[in-house]
């Protein structure tokens, strides 16, 4: 093994009982990097078959038993993982406690809730996606939403949340009602948000749409279909830009210690969490009408398509005019809702199904092409460019990408397609029969 030392122009030395046992290294943090010499490291492992499992809760809706809330974290560390995923188990079980409280006392939520503690995450999301294949015919017919809990809390400045843009109403609603961690009495995570989180264009706060492959969601994104969600309590970015994650992120110091006296010292945040998932919970099960704005999606539509670049932008008018009219069934199938017979519970359920197929309509059954028939959102999934994050119109993107403008019209084509399906979900069905 080689071993040089690593020298670091204004580190700081770590404490003695952080340091490794390399006798001839300063072990320091921070800093700039001078000495650019590398380091062998040889690493022992095994090659193991083991068994691992998913450990799944119900609590049955009363009304509408056949269509879920699903709240799900993984179990698994790659070492011993106070925050990822410990945080988010904690979290998440805090919340079933409590909802069990509420239900020895006579709570029944209206649509059912699960509740999903998942096995092998870290190895490839092996514990969510065999268990949506399984049952993907059941959970793509009647999941509404699923609320990931993976990171639930690294830091307490303010909560982080990529979803869905049919979320985003339900999601201000929540944080409107739940208080901001370490902040003064009164002070909620929407104010928090509007503090240092906002978007100054539409003075809202922001939700980042497109969740990615980087978690349990994945599967229920890309194959199910379901409008979800993922958060996490995190530290002040603005001060710390050149940290993506947490310092001790999957590392052997991932420990309770570091929770204590680093990240959530009274667990305010982790109780923040907690509440926000919960109370979303609870506004997606408990609402007559289910809380999904699909006018975020028609404007969302509009900043992607307007965002991509084309060497011939007159490529694009398919795929804007299909948007378009999107936009305009959208507009129409809100209005109708005002006219709705709220006391009718058959035109509540035909309203809500054409909400929940909504999301479904983007799924191509092809995927991306074969080589990623799992990315099968046409709108939100990783791209070749971008595997681990999402892009908006990733088939789109990577083609221009490529430069190949038989390729670029040919997935601009998909996407028109896809776009027209999913308005035709929203139109009444004469109007629907008629076109």
């Amino acid at each position: 093994m080689k071993v040089v030392e690593f020298r670091y122009l204004g580190g700081n030395e770590v404490p003695a009982n952080w340091r490794g046992i390399l006798s001839n290294v300063a072990y320091r943090y921070g800093g700039e990097l001078l000495n650019t010499s590398s380091i062998e490291v040889k690493s022992f492992n095994r090659l193991e078959r083991k068994d691992t499992y998913n450990v799944i809760g119900i609590m049955k809706g009363e009304i509408e038993p056949d269509r879920y809330i699903v709240i799900g974290n993984h179990r698994d560390a790659w070492s011993l993982g106070s925050v990822d995923p410990t945080s988010g188990t904690a979290t998440m079980l805090e919340i079933t406690r409590v909802l069990g409280e509420m239900y020895k006392n006579g709570f029944r939520p209206r649509r059912s809730l699960m509740f999903c503690s998942w096995g092998a995450e870290e190895y490839g999301l092996i514990g969510s996606i065999e268990y949506i294949q399984e049952y993907v015919k059941v959970l793509g017919a009647r999941i509404v939403s699923y609320m990931n809990l993976d990171i639930a809390v690294n830091g307490a400045y303010y909560v982080n949340i990529k979803s869905s843009p049919v979320l985003f109403d339900a999601i201000v609603k929540a944080a409107k009602m739940v208080p901001s961690a370490y902040d003064p009495d009164g002070q909620t995570v929407y104010d928090k948000w509007m503090k240092v989180h906002r978007n100054d264009i539409t003075n809202e706060p922001k939700i980042a749409f497109g969740l990615g492959s980087a978690s349990d969601y994945f599967g229920f994104d890309q194959i199910v279909g379901s409008s979800n969600y993922d958060a996490t309590y995190t530290f002040n970015r603005a001060e710390h830009k050149n940290l993506s994650s947490y310092a001790l992120y999957h590392t052997s110091y991932e420990v309770f210690s570091l929770v204590k006296k680093f990240i959530d010292p009274d667990f305010l945040a982790h109780q923040s969490m907690g509440q926000l998932t919960g109370v979303l919970a609870l506004i997606l099960s408990e609402s007559p009408i289910l809380p999904l704005n699909i006018s975020r999606y028609a404007f969302t539509l509009k900043e992607i398509v307007n965002s991509l670049n084309t060497s011939n932008p007159n490529d694009l008018d398919p795929l804007r005019d299909a948007i378009n009219e999107f936009s305009q069934v959208a507009n129409e199938f809100v209005e109708r809702s005002k006219s709705m017979d709220i006391e009718n519970p058959y035109e509540i359920r035909l309203y809500n199904d054409q909400l929940l197929q909504l999301e479904r309509a983007f799924l191509n059954p092809l995927g991306q092409g074969p080589n990623d028939s799992d990315m099968k959102h046409i709108i939100y999934a990783p791209s070749k460019t971008s595997t681990y994050a999402t892009l908006g119109f990733p088939g789109i993107t990577d083609a221009i990408v490529n430069g190949i403008r038989t390729e670029i019209v040919n997935q601009i084509a998909i996407a028109t397609f896809f776009i027209r399906g999913a308005s035709s979900t929203l139109k009444e069905f004469d109007k629907f029969i008629a076109t």
